[in-house]
């Protein structure tokens, strides 16, 4: 009998809650302030203030090191482009598969010639190789530079 009396006290309390929020919610709002006609404009919803930097995010590109038919490693990379305006950063995010593709194609043809092998990995020469081959297709340039947010190898212990 308590257990009845206590759900229905719970209930009670939950749709008066909801109840007193929705009220809440649905009271008028005061009107912004109106700007005087003589005040600067100022910014537009959804307009940036100022000049860029653009940036695109690529994501991660992931590419096995292969050695005498079996894969050693893998080259794990977090790639931004960094555009010269928004409708660069607009052309850049419509074709962005074309990029990530001649960006995959230059880091597996890196780690066929061994660039990824040793110790330590030039990133300015990666950088480098990654920009030419985002800009590859392109008559002006939209890319200005490619920033490598993470750049791993891991080594695959399997035998």
């Amino acid at each position: 009998m308590k257990a009845v009396l206590l759900f229905a006290v719970a209930a009670g309390l939950a749709f008066a809650g909801g109840y007193g929020y929705g009220r809440y919610e649905a009271m008028p709002r005061p009107a912004p302030p109106v700007p005087s006609p003589d005040a600067p404009p100022g910014p537009v919803a959804g307009e940036t203030i100022g000049t860029g930097p653009y940036y695109v995010e690529v994501g991660q590109l992931i590419v096995p090191m292969l050695a005498k038919g079996r894969t050693v490693a893998f080259i794990l990379t977090q790639i931004t482009l960094e555009a010269g305006s928004s409708d660069q950063a607009n052309m850049l995010k419509r074709r962005l598969p074309h990029a990530r593709s001649a960006m995959l194609e230059t880091l597996f043809g890196l780690a066929g010639s061994g660039s990824f092998d040793g110790p330590a990995v030039d990133p300015l020469a990666l950088s480098a190789a990654l920009l030419r081959s985002a800009n590859g297709s392109y008559s002006s340039p939209p890319v200005k530079a490619v920033l490598i947010d993470r750049l791993l190898r891991q080594d695959n212990s399997r035998s």
